[in-house]
C-alpha cells in the first residue's frame, strides 16, 4: 500500500502526540506514587521514656555509717570535755580543802596556846604546794588514762565489726546457693585463718544433712582464699584466728 507524503506525515503527527500523551500520564502517575509512598513510608519518631531513679542505698547506707560515726565522735568529745571540767572542778575542791586544813584556829580569849604544841601541830598540818600539784596530777592522768582505755575499747570493738561484715559480704558474693536448698537447713563452718587472712582449713562443724548444701557453703569460703584482717596481732588471735559461720538459705551469719 502506497502512502502520500501527507499521510506519512499526518500518521507520524499522530504516533508522536501519543506518546507525548503517555508520556505525561506516566510521569503524573509517578508523582501520586512517590506522595502516596512517601505518606507511608514517614517514620515515626522514637520517643525516651525517662525514668526516677531511686537513690543509691549502698552510697545512702555509706552515707548514714558517715554521719553516725561522726555523731558518735561529737558525743565522746562532749563527754571528754565534761570530765576534764568536773576533774578541774575536783581539783579545785581539792586544794581549798587543803587550804583550810593549813589554816590555824584562832585561839579562844584570854586563854594563852602552849607554845611548842602550836608548833608541833603547825608541822604536823602544813601541806606543801608542790605536792598536792604533783598528787592532783597524778589523779588526772589516771582519769585520763581510763576515759581513754575504754574509748579505745569502744573504737576498736567498732573496727572489729566492719571486718567481720567485710568477711561475710565476701562470703556471701561467692556463695551459689544449691537448689537442694531449703528454708530449716543449717550448716555451720569452723574457719581457720593465718595473720595474713589466707583461709587454711574450712571444716563442717554441724551438717545441714544436706551434701549439695556442705559443699555450697564451704566453696564460699574457699573461694575467697584471703580476708582482710586487723594487723594488730592480739586482735587477730582473739577474734579472727577462729571462727564459726552459720549458712542458711535465708540468712549467713558469723
Amino acid at each position: 500500500m502506497n502512502l502520500s507524503s501527507n499521510e506519512v506525515t499526518t500518521y507520524v503527527t499522530a504516533i508522536l502526540f501519543a506518546l507525548l500523551v503517555h508520556g505525561i500520564v506516566i510521569g503524573l502517575m509517578s508523582l501520586n506514587w512517590e506522595e502516596s509512598t512517601r505518606s507511608y513510608t514517614e517514620l515515626k519518631p522514637y520517643y525516651i521514656e525517662a525514668a526516677i531513679v531511686a537513690e543509691n542505698p549502698y552510697k545512702a547506707k555509706e552515707e548514714r555509717a558517715v554521719d553516725q560515726e561522726k555523731s558518735r565522735r561529737d558525743k565522746k568529745l562532749r563527754e571528754r570535755r565534761k570530765t576534764e571540767a568536773r576533774l578541774r572542778q575536783e581539783q579545785v575542791n581539792w586544794a581549798r580543802q587543803q587550804q583550810l586544813k593549813t589554816e590555824v584556829m584562832p585561839a579562844e580569849p584570854g586563854v594563852l596556846p602552849e607554845p611548842t604544841p602550836v608548833v608541833e601541830k603547825t608541822r604536823e598540818t602544813k601541806v606543801d604546794p608542790e605536792s598536792a600539784r604533783s598528787e592532783f596530777a597524778d589523779e588526772l592522768a589516771k582519769a585520763l588514762t581510763r576515759e581513754e582505755n575504754a574509748r579505745k575499747a569502744v573504737t576498736d570493738d567498732e573496727k572489729a565489726m566492719a571486718y567481720v561484715a567485710q568477711i561475710q559480704r565476701e562470703i556471701v558474693q561467692n556463695w551459689s546457693r544449691p537448689p537442694s536448698a531449703r528454708n530449716g537447713m543449717e550448716a555451720l563452718l569452723r574457719v581457720l585463718l593465718i595473720p595474713t587472712g589466707e583461709v587454711i582449713d574450712v571444716k563442717v562443724e554441724d551438717s545441714s544433712g544436706n551434701g549439695a548444701f556442705d559443699r555450697s557453703a564451704v566453696l564460699a569460703v574457699t573461694k575467697a582464699r584471703r580476708f582482710v584482717v586487723p594487723t594488730d596481732s592480739q586482735r587477730f588471735e582473739r577474734d579472727f584466728r577462729e571462727f564459726t559461720v552459720l549458712f542458711r538459705p535465708d540468712d549467713l551469719r558469723l
